[in-house]
């Protein structure tokens, strides 16, 4: 038993992972957040949020292999699937919630994720583990797709009641940029690309608020917008760091 220790030791010793490109020197992050708050459309009606976040990301490029066909475009279309799919997962676990009604992880944009809809099954759900018994905090359920971009209607608690709250992401190529090789490397390439997540239809606050003269304005500023500037901004840099160490942009030669 011992001798098979000591070859499994071995064994660990000698496994060098290799990547597929090794990852390159990102592009600036380039982080935006930018929230708008419109006035109530109607005395007693709640202020309405709409908030964007965009960043940069970069994948390594390869050129060259049969696999190598897609354009900017089609890797940016890519890659927006899997971050769609993936922000809500990241999501509950940020905050610390059991997400049931999920589908499996990168097939949900392929008609996985609910909708919702008479003969579908019912939304996705994130609930505390601590908070059973009361209704979701967040209901997710997949969109038809606008201009280019993934949609989820949001609802449960923390939408403080709303139940048309969108959330979007789409992702666009920026530019292909080659970088200069060391002398013992080849040059590498990297294609940037901009994520842009959008919630759009947000209610400042609960729906006693509207009661008051601010509408909620306080605790929106004060509670909400921080916590969503903290989901959004972490799942951007999630993006930044990791993407470029899972994925490759299989660019076509020019």
């Amino acid at each position: 038993d011992d001798d098979d220790d000591d070859d499994d030791d071995d064994d660990d010793e000698d496994f060098d992972f290799r990547f597929a490109r090794p990852p390159v020197e990102p592009a600036p992050m380039d982080w935006r957040f930018s929230a708008r708050v419109a006035p109530a459309e109607s005395p007693g009606a709640r202020p309405m949020a709409e908030v964007s976040a965009a960043s940069v990301f970069s994948l390594p490029v390869e050129r060259g292999w049969p696999r190598d066909v897609l354009s900017p475009a089609e890797v940016a279309e890519s890659m927006r699937d899997v971050l769609a799919d993936r922000l809500p997962r990241w999501a509950s676990e940020h905050w610390g919630l059991s997400l049931s009604g999920a589908p499996l992880p990168l097939r949900g944009m392929r008609g996985g994720w609910p909708t919702g809809e008479p003969g579908d099954k019912p939304p996705a759900e994130m609930r505390s583990p601590t908070l059973g018994l009361l209704p979701a905090l967040l209901t997710v359920r997949k969109l038809p797709p606008e201009g280019g971009a993934i949609r989820f209607g949001l609802g449960g608690l923390a939408c403080a009641g709303a139940t048309d709250v969108c959330l979007s992401i789409s992702c666009e190529a920026v530019r292909a940029v080659r970088l200069e090789g060391d002398e013992s490397d080849e040059a590498a390439e990297r294609l940037e690309l901009r994520l842009v997540t959008r919630l759009e239809g947000l209610p400042t606050a609960g729906r006693a608020w509207a009661l008051v003269g601010c509408g909620g304005r306080w605790w929106w500023e004060s509670y909400r917008l921080p916590v969503i500037n903290r989901l959004l901004r972490g799942f951007h840099e999630m993006a930044f760091e990791q993407m470029m160490l899972h994925y490759i942009a299989a660019l076509a030669s020019p």
